[in-house]
């Protein structure tokens, strides 16, 4: 008989209530009928359930791999309370008959095998290190190196440029230079630098503003955002340029953020490539938004989701720009919970949440146990501002954190509102779209154990971080605190 303990069970439950109710059933001597293979690499059991048929409950075990339990009852929480109680029946040492695996579960698990042996041969690397993928053919070697090539000569422009200007002042000669910058940014084009060439619109841009701008508050606002851009532009100039000279002799892309930074464009098949998926994951959406850059004349439909495997947060991003807004389909939030084999997400620099691809994926209902699974994932406030403040050090990753942090109490002081949590840390929020004002009538209320997500970011004219609150999750639901 296969020994386990409550230890080792107890991991193996999605949560606290499955994994108390498994051990309640367990004892309540549910199951009729308990089965095991000469092996002991599969056992089976019939459980009583709320309804009239009987439940039948499996688990597979592979040495070096947690158990694979199928439950026929209908809970979407995987594993379910009937398949922990499977579990807390061999823990006790009850008695099961011996019987031959049923053919269909043979072939699942041959299937899963096949799956698992595939993911291996994806993530195999050579000898020198390097993801292992399909060798192009001579030709497209030659192609790859070529637009390396101009890449670089692409960086050494706009390095020029940006040496000039920083010579000139920001603010000098602006009329002047509006000719050059727009030869520069259709040589960035042509180079296929994308990410620069967008970084260098809005630094103009900002300037442009900065120097247009009557009230002193505005001219310096446009003009920080303008010198971090700049700041941006010279660090990508310089690590780019570092990264694309390594690589000369590569002939594809790595799983190194600076290729999607500098403007490489990947497709599915070569983010699974590299390894650069989630398998077997579930997701819930935290909170959506839609921002609009002026500078690239773009929406940005942008989703926050977390794992409810793992707790880890991701990005959605969908772009549309302006001129080709009505022919790109618009997303909008989402309160299902998306499961599937696999979603690709992209490289992210340290601190940065990945953004994610989620088609194929399938809607589900949430459950209560969900949301209180979130809630178990969320940090202290003092761990996730030390946090934050370290990846907002990052020069090339995005200027707005996400965070989903613990939360006790609401409190209203004056005229701030502040987050609360379990170790009696306070936290000021900053108004995101009416969400300061949320949570000012959600304070009136107990909200019991819950979460809050949102933005860290930092206010360079209070020389403070800040955060922005967007949802609010109890173990109800999730509250959107933005309007």
């Amino acid at each position: 008989m296969r020994t386990l303990s409550e230890q080792d069970i107890r991991p193996l439950a999605p949560n606290d209530s499955a994994f108390r109710n498994g051990k309640k059933i367990s004892d309540s001597g549910a199951f009729t009928e308990r089965v095991c293979s000469k092996d002991e690499s599969y056992y089976a059991g019939k459980c009583k359930g709320s309804g009239k048929s009987l439940y039948q409950v499996s688990a597979c075990f592979e040495e070096g791999k947690a158990p694979v339990i199928r439950c026929s009852c209908p809970s979407r929480q995987f594993p379910c309370k009937h398949g922990i109680a499977l579990l807390f029946e061999i823990a006790a040492g009850r008695d099961f008959a011996e019987t031959e695996i049923p053919e269909d579960i043979v072939k699942k698990q041959e299937k899963l095998k096949k799956r698992d042996e595939k993911k291996s041969e994806e993530k195999a690397e050579p000898a020198e290190g390097k993801p292992q993928t399909k060798k192009k053919s001579a030709s497209g070697q030659t192609a790859f190196r070529k637009k390396t090539e101009k890449q670089l000569e692409g960086l050494a422009l706009l390095d020029e440029a940006l040496s000039r200007r920083m010579k000139l002042g920001l603010l000098s000669g602006l009329t002047n230079t509006k000719e050059e910058d727009a030869l520069l940014v259709k040589r960035l084009g042509d180079s296929y630098l994308s990410g620069p060439q967008q970084l260098f619109k809005r630094f103009t841009f900002l300037l442009s503003e900065a120097g247009t701008a009557r009230e002193q508050e505005k001219k310096e606002s446009f003009l920080r955002g303008a010198v971090r851009e700049l700041e941006k532009l010279r660090t990508l100039v310089r690590r780019g340029s570092a990264y694309l000279t390594e690589r000369l002799e590569a002939t594809e892309p790595d799983a190194n953020p600076l290729y999607d930074a500098l403007g490489g464009v990947r497709k599915k098949e070569e983010l699974e490539a590299l390894g650069l998926t989630l398998a077997e994951t579930t997701l819930l959406q935290l909170a959506f938004e839609v921002r609009y850059d002026e500078a690239k004349r773009e929406f940005l439909d942008l989703g926050h989701w977390i794992s409810l495997s793992d707790g880890t947060l991701y990005r959605e991003m969908n772009f549309r720009p302006l001129s080709a807004k009505n022919y790109i389909a618009e997303k909008d939030s989402s309160d299902r919970r998306l499961r599937a084999e696999r979603f690709p997400y992209y490289p992210a620099f340290p601190g940065e949440a990945a953004r994610i691809r989620l088609e194929d994926a399938t809607a589900e209902q949430p459950e209560a146990a969900d949301f209180a699974r979130i809630i178990g994932f969320a940090a202290p406030i003092a761990q996730a501002a030390k946090q934050a403040a370290k990846a907002l050090q990052s020069v090339l990753a995005e200027d707005r954190v996400p965070a989903l942090l613990q939360l006790s109490e609401i409190a209203v002081k004056e005229d701030a509102v502040y987050v609360r949590d379990a170790a009696g840390s306070l936290l000021r929020v900053t108004d995101a779209n009416g969400s300061e004002a949320a949570l000012r009538q959600l304070s009136q209320f107990d909200t019991g154990k819950s979460a809050i997500f949102g933005l860290f970011f930092a206010d360079e004219v209070r020389r403070e971080l800040c955060f922005l609150p967007q949802s609010l999750v109890t173990g109800r639901g999730i509250i959107r605190l933005m309007l």
